[in-house]
């Protein structure tokens, strides 16, 4: 069994323990000096001189406890022991709104963009929950199936354009149709988990039929958040070609397209208390992890592990129990022997 240290840099502090010893050293000499100044060497002995040893014995207890705590403060760990840790969580499908107003610039860089930004930061801080990704328009399909997998979470969203979903427009219940889709029902000898839509989205709906989709998601039992993405002033469309930016979005009559948020719809979808708005200044991401901690996780899985043995509880023992016996042992002599 090979030994570890938890706190190796607590290992310096055994420099300690010869300097000690220096300094014990020193005083010691120095008491017989002043005691011999006193008087008649043998009567100081008698009445204060330690007796034989015993000054020896108490330094040796205190040196060696010093070490043994700076050891027990280093952590060592010796042999291996099993430990089990049981994974919680929810199932998130993350709806991503990647329509052409999603490149408005009233939020900077763009909509989207910082819209990942944010999806990304709140990936940071899940653990145990199983992510999918929808990414919509005017259709939508399921880019990234449940996964623990945050990291390809992460390269689907780097993707997430409107190049990938070439109908126009946004259409929330055909969002809500593949979202009910991607929410399977447990089986029967499975633990149902916690079920949360999250949309981003800037609001804009151009669908019908959105109030008897919603009532679906509500009977399936599917917990519901939005975060709705710019400012209600809104801004121009800007077209890009071959990455390039040529202009803006104009209409049939050559006026400039505007798009602003919409937050009606996406606060109808979550409720008064599951809707946030991210817009030019601030951020969602603690809001949000607030929200989520406030729902159920159930056990997912209980994986067993092996780890180091603790070990530092036989040189703190020790060390104590030494402490106390230098203590306890009694410097001087108790009686003064007379003829």
């Amino acid at each position: 069994m090979n030994l570890h240290w938890l706190h190796p840099e607590w290992l310096w502090a055994l420099a300690a323990v010869p300097g000690t010893a220096l300094l014990l050293g020193w005083a010691a000499r120095r008491r017989r000096r002043d005691l011999e100044r006193l008087g008649d060497p043998v009567l100081i002995a008698q009445l204060a001189a330690p007796a034989p040893g015993r000054a020896r014995l108490r330094a040796a207890l205190l040196l060696t406890a010093m070490a043994l705590l700076a050891l027990a403060l280093a952590g060592p760990r010796l042999g291996l022991q099993p430990r089990q840790a049981e994974r919680r969580g929810l199932d998130l499908l993350i709806a991503l709104d990647v329509s052409n107003s999603m490149l408005a610039e009233d939020v900077a860089p763009s909509r989207l963009a910082r819209a990942r930004y944010e999806l990304y930061r709140l990936l940071e801080h899940l653990e145990g929950d199983r992510v999918g990704l929808i990414l919509f328009a005017g259709d939508a399909f399921l880019q990234c199936p449940f996964t623990t997998d945050y990291g390809a979470v992460r390269l689907f969203l780097d993707v997430a354009d409107p190049s990938l979903i070439p109908t126009p427009g946004t259409d929330y219940v055909r969002m809500i149709q593949v979202a009910l889709q991607a929410f399977e029902a447990p089986q029967p000898d499975e633990v149902p988990r916690s079920r949360v839509l999250l949309v981003v989205s800037d609001g804009e709906n151009h669908a019908e039929g959105f109030e008897q989709a919603l009532r679906q998601l509500q009977e399936a039992g599917i917990e519901r958040l939005a975060v709705g993405v710019g400012e209600t002033a809104g801004a121009p469309i800007p077209v890009y070609r071959d990455g390039r930016r040529v202009g803006v979005r104009r209409d049939a009559e050559g006026r400039v397209v505007h798009t602003r948020l919409e937050p009606a719809t996406l606060q109808a979808l979550a409720g008064p208390d599951g809707y946030f708005h991210l817009g030019r200044t601030g951020e969602v991401v603690p809001a949000l992890l607030k929200r989520l901690d406030g729902f159920a996780r159930t056990p997912i899985a209980t994986e067993t592990f092996e780890t180091f043995a603790e070990r530092y509880q036989w040189p703190l023992a020790l060390a104590l129990l030494l402490l106390v016996l230098e203590a306890l042992l009694p410097e001087r002599r108790r009686t003064l022997q007379t003829a």
